[in-house]
């Protein structure tokens, strides 16, 4: 019986020396440790502002690319052409067009305005629209049988825009409308070449054909539109 006794004092003993000495042993690292407020806890890894981490989260800007303007139209009239040589220049440029961005079209220098109804699907339509402009008074009409202007109706041949203009009103008047006025080359007029290209070597090079024609003309001029 004493010595159960002694045992239980001697167990005492040793829990109350440890609760005592607890205070003076090293604490872990994890235990010193400000605890962490809960309450403070920042969301910013999961949501973050682009403006507060610019280095982070910006992209650098890439650069855009700029428009790169259309290269402008040069064009050159090359006059004073007999008809003979008018026809040897015009299957040189027919060669050159084949070999360089180059483009020409013939332009006469003396010009009528022809007044015409367009071209109709068929003769027997363009014949029926004849009669049409008939019984409505239009008269000094007739249907053009061939050609690029097959099948359209001309209403005649003017000097320049104001008189083709009249004819215009006139026929408008007796209730005609969709006609359209043309330029037409007047009979036996001479022409010139108007040359058109984005490449000045290639305008340039023109130079060197036209020594063969010294009584001709190169000029630089504004491109049509």
């Amino acid at each position: 019986m004493k010595k159960l006794v002694w045992i239980l004092l001697l167990a005492n003993l040793l829990v109350a020396a440890y609760f005592l000495g607890s205070g003076y042993w090293p604490q872990a690292a994890s235990e010193k440790v400000t605890p962490m407020n809960v309450d403070r806890l920042s969301l910013r890894s999961q949501s973050v502002s682009p403006a507060s981490t610019p280095q982070e989260n910006q992209r650098p800007a890439v650069p855009t690319a700029t428009s790169i303007p259309a290269t402008e139209a040069l064009c050159l009239e090359w006059r004073g052409l007999n008809q003979e040589e008018f026809a040897r220049v015009r299957e040189q440029l027919k060669g050159l067009v084949g070999e360089q961005v180059m483009s020409f079209t013939e332009v006469p220098l003396n010009t009528r305005r022809w007044v015409i109804f367009p071209p109709l699907p068929s003769a027997q339509s363009a014949a029926a629209k004849l009669s049409e402009l008939a019984a409505a008074g239009v008269k000094d009409a007739f249907v053009v049988k061939n050609g690029a202007w097959q099948n359209a109706i001309s209403l005649g041949l003017y000097a320049n825009d104001e008189a083709a203009g009249r004819r215009v009103r006139e026929v408008e008047a007796k209730g005609v409308f969709g006609t359209r006025v043309e330029s037409m080359p007047r009979q036996g007029t001479d022409f010139y070449f108007m040359i058109r290209s984005e490449d000045p070597d290639a305008l340039k090079s023109l130079g060197d054909i036209r020594q063969a024609y010294p009584n001709s003309q190169q000029s630089r001029v504004a491109c049509p539109s």
